[in-house]
C-alpha cells in the first residue's frame, strides 16, 4: 500500500539517523559504562569549569592592586582551561550520541525532557563558543584598566567594556545550562534511563 503523504525535507536526515542506528553499522560492542563515563565526566568538567571560573577566577580579579592587570590575571586562568573545555564538550557529546543509540524511544514526558535537554545542550554550546570569543577581544587589547575581569570601568576601551558586559551574563549561562543538564540527567535515571533518539528531536523542528 503506497502512502498518500508526500515526503518532507526532514524525512532524508531522519532516514539516515534511523540507519546509524541499526545493528548492521554498528561498531564493535563497546561496555555501556563507558560512553556513560565519557558523557558524565565530560558534563561534570564542562560545568564544575564554568562555574569555578565565574565565582572565583573572575571575582578574585578585582583583588589585583593594578587595574591594567586585572584582566591579564584572569585571562591566564581562563586560557588555561580553554585547553580542557573542547575536551570535556567533546566526551559529553561523544558520550551522549553512543547512549542516544543505546536506548529506545520514549514517549510522553521522556520525551519533553529530551527535547528540553537539547536546547540547553544548544544554550550551553552558543554561550561557550561567545565567551571564547568575548575572552580573546578582552586579550587582545593588553593591558587595559578593568574593575574585574568582567567589568568595566570609565577608563576601559569600548570595544573590551562591550566584551566584559557579555561576559558577564555568559558566565552564568553555561554553568546555569550545564547544571540544568544535570539534573535532567538525573530525572531521566530516574524514570527508566530511557534518552529520546536524535530522530525525536527532528520531529519537532523539521516539517514532515
Amino acid at each position: 500500500m503506497v502512502s498518500g503523504r508526500r515526503a518532507g525535507k526532514g524525512d532524508g536526515v531522519r532516514h539516515l539517523l534511523r540507519s546509524a542506528r541499526s545493528p548492521a553499522r554498528r561498531s564493535p560492542v563497546v561496555p555501556s559504562w563507558v560512553p556513560r563515563a565519557a558523557h558524565d565526566i565530560g558534563l561534570a568538567a564542562w560545568f564544575g569549569g564554568a562555574y569555578m571560573g565565574a565565582v572565583a577566577l573572575n571575582g578574585a580579579s578585582r583583588e589585583v592592586d593594578d587595574p591594567t592587570q586585572r584582566a591579564r590575571v584572569a585571562n591566564a586562568g581562563w586560557f588555561r582551561w580553554a585547553a580542557i573545555v573542547p575536551v570535556a564538550v567533546g566526551s559529553h557529546l561523544v558520550g551522549g550520541v553512543a547512549l542516544t543509540r543505546r536506548s529506545g524511544t520514549a514517549r510522553g514526558a521522556q520525551a519533553g525532557v529530551a527535547l528540553a535537554r537539547g536546547a540547553l545542550l544548544v544554550g550551553a554550546l552558543a554561550a561557550t563558543a561567545e565567551s571564547g570569543r568575548s575572552g580573546r577581544t578582552v586579550s587582545g587589547a593588553g593591558d587595559v584598566p578593568v574593575a574585574t575581569a568582567v567589568q568595566p570601568i570609565d577608563d576601559t576601551p569600548d570595544d573590551v567594556a562591550r566584551a566584559q558586559r557579555i561576559l558577564r551574563v555568559v558566565q552564568w549561562i553555561i554553568p546555569a545550562a550545564t547544571g540544568a543538564m544535570i539534573v535532567l540527567d538525573s530525572w531521566q535515571q530516574a524514570h527508566g534511563g530511557t534518552r529520546v533518539a536524535p530522530e525525536r528531536w527532528l520531529d519537532a523542528v523539521l516539517p514532515g
